[in-house]
């Protein structure tokens, strides 16, 4: 490959990116104007306290409607909004965190970040993702903040939220691992599903309120509801998972082609006479 062929990959690569970033901040935004529409559409009814979700124990689906999640959560989503006036609440981000943590504005960004993550997690093993018949699915990060702009009504920059991540692995509480899956073994091509994430034996017990006997009742009752309905919540194996990344690489693939081969059909058309 000459030179003036690599300056051209990398400069379509790079359109590639700016596209992707600009498709997801517009789907953020289509988000964030959807937890607003409902927000008011919930407060024009005049409950007797203004409506919102913020730290509530309520989630936002993408579908427009929202749902009342499992009672154990008030009390969790509680804890994570009290760091932001107690930095101790959280004693080893406090510890690890550096003097970020002394500053109420990161302390909020954290705690947000934090509210988002923990209504995707499986409290009894701490596993972060979406639970299926198959098993538990890991996602991404942008999922993630696309849930922050469904919560908060807000938009977070993945800058932003990539730095509320680091305190939280900083500080212990948080583990990952990356999913890297080669998908074309003649070129070498490698392409990523969402890290395996997890929450920290540390981090359940700052959190504390899985230590009172009636919080953890609700969490396992939670979970029997979930399990009898099919759902599985051990992680689906790296094998399923690079199977899925393959499929969806190889279908892009094809598709590529197949845009290709009508490109060439559609320059034979005759022209239309616009008389």
């Amino acid at each position: 490959m000459n030179p003036s062929d690599l300056q051209s990959t990398f400069q379509t690569k790079k359109e590639y990116d700016a596209d992707y970033r600009a498709k997801r901040k517009v789907r953020k935004q289509e988000l964030i104007a959807l937890h607003h529409s409902v927000v008011d559409a919930e407060n024009d009814k005049k409950p007797k306290t203004p409506f919102k979700f913020d730290f509530r124990s309520r989630r936002l689906l993408r579908s427009g409607k929202w749902e009342t999640l499992p009672p154990e959560y008030a009390r969790i989503l509680k804890s994570c909004e009290e760091f932001i006036d107690n930095p101790n609440r959280f004693p080893a981000l406090n510890a690890w965190g550096g003097e970020g943590v002394n500053n109420i504005q990161c302390r909020r960004l954290v705690a947000n970040v934090l509210a988002c993550i923990i209504v995707n997690t499986d409290l009894i093993g701490g596993r972060i993702g979406l639970p299926t018949e198959a098993g538990l699915k890991t996602i991404s990060y942008d999922h993630l903040q696309e849930d922050y702009a469904l919560r908060f009504g807000r938009f977070i920059s993945p800058k932003s939220f990539a730095k509320a991540i680091s305190y939280l692995k900083r500080a212990g509480y948080l583990h990952s691992e990356r999913v890297n899956v080669c998908v074309d073994m003649k070129e070498g091509t490698i392409r990523s599903a969402p890290a395996y994430k997890q929450f920290t034996e540390r981090f359940f017990s700052d959190l504390k309120v899985v230590r009172y006997s009636n919080i953890c009742a609700l969490i396992i009752a939670s979970r029997k509801r979930q399990e009898q309905k099919g759902l599985r919540f051990s992680w689906m194996t790296f094998r399923e998972i690079a199977s899925g990344v393959q499929e969806v690489f190889n279908a892009e693939k094809l598709n590529g082609f197949a845009h290709s081969v009508k490109a060439v059909f559609e320059a034979y058309q005759p022209q239309l006479s616009p008389h």
